[in-house]
């Protein structure tokens, strides 16, 4: 992969909007300003999503063993 960074933060972008609104959606039955939920939880997604895509993309692996 050429740009692992570029391709980390927009997968932190998609997955930060798709579980704010998610988030948001959900609590606006019991809470009336749902989406101060629905933004941490987002944030907090999107940056789990940030690191673990690039630690996975940018991992090396052993070289086989040569016989």
């Amino acid at each position: 992969m050429n740009h692992p960074l570029a391709v980390s933060f927009a997968i932190g972008l998609v997955s930060a909007l798709v579980v704010g609104l998610v988030v948001t959606e959900y609590f606006t039955r019991w809470v009336f300003f749902s989406l101060f939920i629905g933004i941490p939880a987002g944030l907090v997604a999107g940056v789990i999503a940030i690191g673990v895509s690039f630690a996975v993309f940018t991992r090396r692996q052993k070289p086989e063993a040569a016989e």
